[in-house]
């Protein structure tokens, strides 16, 4: 039980120091304290709009800051760092801070409210809710909410990407409460999904310089060609080239017909009618009889075939 006590003083103690520097620190535009113990002390770390008005005229204002720390809540050398805020638009103290101030000074609530709604939209924030409650108008108290873009509601990121801010306006008719919630741009949430670009065109061939390609032909030129045994046979591109064959292995042409010598004109008469004289008369042993076909009756008239019936 007395661990778990020594962490809830803890918590306490921290709650009550954030409510004291929101308090003295409300015109420099406070955004929040980090407070982290060690052996070798207490060190604070405050988020402020303006730095210059912490720290003060040679540092007069932050040390008399640390003395108030040290003496009213009782801490061990506590050392003081002031931090700018990069994003005072993203950091809820600041911005109901501001709007609870605006109030104070007498603007109309939905004046003040949309003003603020939309310089934090512009600086690139997702989300914004803005809600105003107490006695704004009259005297019955009521609420009145003004959002816009998407905000978390519940769950982890709510608690952790969410940035919440209270403020109040202390007024004639009565208290305002302001309470601010602020989405940052750069926050992920785990249900985005991001769809990724392809490129899809054909990558370009890369051009050769013009000195590289003379380069490659003075090469092609100077190698010298391979001996005939050893050179392989060109890859035909669709027609067929004929192989000279070696001598061994190749047929034998056919020899043409001599021509006969040139007869003298009588010789060749004398031969032309004995030539003629074979073809008129071929041998009897080569002619064949050829059969006789069977001679048909004539028909005789009808009147003999008649008479001779009777």
């Amino acid at each position: 039980m007395a661990i778990e006590r020594r962490f809830i003083e803890e918590n306490i103690k921290n709650a009550s120091i954030d409510e004291y520097l929101a308090k003295t620190l409300e015109r420099a535009g406070y955004g929040g304290v980090d407070i982290k113990r060690s052996p070798l002390g207490t060190r604070i770390i405050v988020r402020v709009e303006t730095p210059g008005a912490v720290i003060g005229r040679k540092g007069r204002s932050i040390r008399k800051l640390t003395t108030d720390l040290e003496q009213e809540f009782h801490l061990e050398k506590p050392q003081i760092e002031v931090e700018n805020l990069p994003n005072p638009e993203f950091n809820a103290n600041v911005m109901a801070n501001l709007l609870a101030s605006d109030l104070e000074k007498g603007l109309h609530f939905r004046r003040a409210a949309y003003f603020l709604l939309r310089k934090i939209m512009n600086s690139g924030a997702k989300g914004v809710e803005i809600l105003i409650s107490g006695k704004i108008t009259g005297e019955r108290s009521r609420s009145v909410r003004f959002y816009q873009g998407y905000i978390k509601k519940s769950g982890n990121p709510a608690l952790e990407n969410v940035s919440t801010g209270y403020a109040t306006a202390n007024r004639k008719l009565g208290t305002i409460g302001v309470r601010v919630k602020i989405m940052p741009e750069e926050i992920s949430l785990p249900d985005e999904v991001t769809i990724k670009d392809i490129d899809i065109s054909v990558p370009r061939e890369e051009e050769v310089p013009p000195e590289e390609a003379e380069v490659e032909m003075t090469e092609e030129e100077t190698e010298e060609p391979l001996p005939q045994a050893e050179q392989a046979p060109e890859e035909t591109s669709g027609t067929e080239e004929e192989v000279p064959l070696p001598e061994a292995e190749k047929a034998p042409e056919p020899e043409e017909p001599k021509e006969a010598p040139a007869e003298e004109p009588e010789k060749k008469k004398a031969k032309a009618p004995a030539k003629k004289k074979a073809k008129k008369a071929p041998s009897k042993a080569e002619k064949a009889p050829e059969p006789e076909e069977p001679k048909e009756a004539p028909a005789e008239e009808p009147e003999k075939q008649n008479e001779e019936g009777s």
